[in-house]
C-alpha cells in the first residue's frame, strides 16, 4: 500500500514540478534585451501592434511607420496573438513580448512528459524525455523569444497525444481523440503552414486506422467515418478560420482575406532571400548551424551574445537511437507511429522546401529524437554493468554541454576567448 501511495504522489506531482521547473530554468533574464532580437522585429512587433487596434498590422500592402521593423503577415495570426496576450499582461516590453513563449515552452515540457509517459508507460523514461528537452539549448532560446516556433511545437505535441488515442482508444470511443488531433492540428496551421505536414502524416494515421476499424467493426464504420470527417477534415478548417476573427474585426473583407492567403502562399514559394545563419534540413540533427539572435558589448571589453545554440552532444543521438527504437518497438505500433511521425514526419519534408530555412523549423522534432535518447539511455541501464555507467556518462554530458553553452543563450558576459571557445564546431562561428 505505501508503494501505491508514494507512485499516485509521484504521477501527481511531477506535471506540476516539471511546469515549475521549465519556468525557473526559462525566466531569468527574459528582459534582455530590451529591444527586439532576430524575428521579433516582425512577430514580437506585430503583435504590438495586434493590442493597439492597428488595423494595417494584419495585411501584406502596408508599411510599418517606424524604420527597423515590418508588420508579419506571411504567417497567419494565432500566434502572434499568443504573443500579443503576453503584451496584454505586461505591456509592450521585452519581457511582455517574451512571456506567453515561456509559458508555452514550460507546458511544452509537461506535455512532452505526457506524451513519453503514455506511448512508453515508463515515468523514467518521461522523465528523463523531459529533462534532455531542457537541456536543449535550441527548445531554451525558443521558449525565450516573441517569435512564432515554440506554439506550433506544442501544438504539434498536443496534435500526436491525441493522434495516439485515436490509434489506442476503443472502435466505439474515436470521436473526442479525432476532435482533439483536428483542434491542435489546426491549431499549428494557424501558427505556420509548415504545420500541414504534420496534418498530411496525422491524416494518412488516422485514414489508414479507420479502415481498419470499419473491417473489424463494421457496426460503427458511419460513426467512424462522419469522425474522421468532423475532426481532421471540417474542425482544422474551422479553427484556422477562427484564427482570423480579429482580422475581420479590424474591418477587414472576405476578399481580403482571400488575396491575403493567395499573398502568402506567393512569400513562401518565391521566396528568394539569403540569410548568413540560414542552414539546410539535413545539417540540423547534426547542431552543425545555429542561429544568431543578438550581440552587445559589456564593460571590461567583454561581450554578450544570444544564439539559438542546438545541445550538440544531445543531437548526436538522435538518428541512433530512432534506428534503435524502431527495432525495440516495432511490435508497438500505435507507440512507433506516433514517434516517427514526430521526428521523420516534422523533419524530412522540409528537403522539398526550396526557400531558405533555419535551424529552429528542426524544433517540433526535437522532443521525439530526446524520447528517443531516453529510451536508449534506459535500454543500457537495463543492462546493467559498464553499458549503465556509458548511459548516465552520456547524460551527464548533455547536462554539461548545456551548462558550457548556458552564457551564450542567455547573453551573459564574456571575454572574446571564452566567446569563441563555445563555438565549437566551425559552423558556429560569427561571419
Amino acid at each position: 500500500m505505501p508503494r501505491s501511495d508514494t507512485t499516485l504522489k509521484l504521477q501527481d506531482v511531477a506535471p506540476g514540478a516539471l511546469f515549475l521547473l521549465a519556468m525557473a530554468v526559462f525566466a531569468p533574464r527574459l528582459g534582455l534585451p530590451v529591444d527586439y532580437e532576430f524575428d521579433e522585429v516582425y512577430h514580437a512587433y506585430t503583435a504590438g501592434q495586434y493590442v493597439a487596434g492597428n488595423a494595417d498590422a494584419y495585411v501584406w500592402d502596408t508599411t510599418a511607420p517606424r524604420p527597423g521593423v515590418a508588420y508579419m503577415w506571411n504567417h497567419p495570426p494565432a500566434g502572434v496573438l499568443c504573443i500579443a496576450a503576453g503584451i496584454e499582461i505586461w505591456g509592450d516590453t521585452a519581457f511582455g513580448w517574451r512571456f506567453a513563449s515561456i509559458l508555452f515552452g514550460a507546458a511544452g515540457i509537461v506535455l512532452i512528459y505526457r506524451l513519453a509517459m503514455r506511448i512508453a508507460n515508463d515515468r523514467a523514461l518521461a522523465l528523463l524525455t523531459a529533462l534532455l528537452v531542457l537541456c536543449d539549448g535550441m527548445y531554451f532560446a525558443q521558449a525565450r523569444i516573441g517569435m512564432l516556433d515554440i506554439f506550433g511545437t506544442v501544438f504539434a505535441l498536443g496534435a500526436l497525444d491525441a493522434l495516439y488515442d485515436v490509434l489506442t482508444a476503443e472502435d466505439g470511443r474515436l470521436l473526442g481523440p479525432l476532435l482533439r488531433t483536428g483542434l491542435f492540428l489546426g491549431l499549428g496551421i494557424a501558427t505556420k503552414w509548415n504545420a500541414a505536414y504534420l496534418a498530411f502524416f496525422c491524416g494518412l494515421a488516422v485514414l489508414a486506422h479507420g479502415v481498419r476499424v470499419a473491417v473489424r467493426s463494421p457496426e460503427v464504420r458511419g460513426k467512424v467515418a462522419l469522425g474522421i470527417l468532423a475532426g481532421v477534415g471540417l474542425l482544422p478548417v474551422l479553427v484556422y478560420l477562427a484564427a482570423y476573427i480579429p482580422f475581420f474585426s479590424t474591418g477587414h473583407t472576405g476578399a481580403q482575406w482571400l488575396e491575403l492567403q493567395k499573398q502568402i502562399f506567393m512569400y513562401h514559394t518565391r521566396l528568394t532571400a539569403t540569410h548568413p545563419w540560414s542552414s539546410r534540413w539535413w545539417q540540423w540533427p547534426l547542431a552543425l548551424r545555429p542561429v544568431w539572435y543578438w550581440t552587445g558589448a559589456a564593460a571590461g571589453g567583454r561581450v554578450v551574445n544570444g544564439f539559438a545554440a542546438p545541445n550538440p552532444v544531445l543531437y548526436a543521438s538522435f538518428l541512433p537511437a530512432m534506428v534503435g527504437l524502431a527495432v525495440r518497438w516495432r511490435k508497438n505500433v500505435a507507440a512507433l507511429t506516433v514517434v516517427l511521425i514526430g521526428f521523420f514526419g516534422q523533419w524530412l519534408p522540409w528537403a522539398l522546401v526550396p526557400r531558405i530555412a533555419f535551424s529552429y523549423h528542426f524544433l517540433p522534432s526535437v522532443p521525439f529524437g530526446a524520447l528517443a535518447t531516453a529510451a536508449a539511455v534506459l535500454a543500457l541501464h537495463r543492462r546493467g554493468g559498464g553499458w549503465r555507467w556509458i548511459g548516465w556518462a552520456y547524460v551527464g554530458a548533455v547536462a554539461a554541454a548545456f551548462v558550457f553553452l548556458y552564457p551564450i543563450l542567455v547573453g551573459l558576459p564574456l571575454s572574446p576567448a571564452a566567446l569563441n571557445w563555445r563555438l565549437i564546431l566551425p559552423g558556429w562561428k560569427l561571419r
